[in-house]
């Protein structure tokens, strides 16, 4: 698979967590954890399914993450979930099951 199909299919996976392998998720986050460039292509992919999200999931997310229904919640999600995992703060099992963890790291804390 291209690389630019791996951050696809992490992009959709931490939108949807679909069906993502763990070699897959340990490429991809070598790719964003060395290349400031791929890690915001990724963003953007993420963002751009998540800002499709009714308004009450938007909302659903607002509250888990603690920021306003107003602010931009799918850029702060995609922003939080992928420097999470680009740190190695988000495994690649806490990204599959939303562990603690994860629920953290995209709380900002």
């Amino acid at each position: 698979m291209h690389i630019r199909g791996v951050l696809t299919v992490i992009a959709a996976g931490v939108i949807l967590s679909g069906c993502v392998t763990e070699s897959s998720y340990k490429q991809a986050q070598e790719i964003v954890r060395g290349s400031p460039a791929m890690k915001r292509d990724a963003i953007n992919k993420c963002y751009s399914g998540a800002s499709r999200a009714s308004p009450a999931r938007k909302a659903e997310m607002a509250k888990i993450m603690n920021v306003s229904p107003r602010s931009n919640v799918a850029r702060t999600y995609c922003t939080r979930a992928f420097n999470g995992i680009a740190s190695g703060r988000i495994t690649y099992e806490d990204f599959r099951t939303k562990s603690p963890r994860f629920i953290r790291v995209i709380q900002g804390r």
